[in-house]
């Protein structure tokens, strides 16, 4: 899993294998908590995304 550790303005600030590593970052630039969020990176496809119907002709 991948994780993402976002600002308040929602811009990507780090991505890491775990929640360990992305909180080490928090720490390491003194951010508070609430003031950023972590969601997960990986965008698990549903059926309609693995099955692409040709367009007709």
């Amino acid at each position: 899993m991948v994780l993402g550790l976002y600002d308040q303005q929602g811009l990507l600030r780090f991505s890491g294998r775990d929640l360990a590593d992305c909180l080490a970052y928090a720490e390491l630039f003194a951010l508070a908590d609430g003031s950023f969020s972590l969601e997960s990176l990986v965008h698990e496809p549903s059926p309609e995304d693995r099955w692409v119907q040709p367009a007709s002709s």
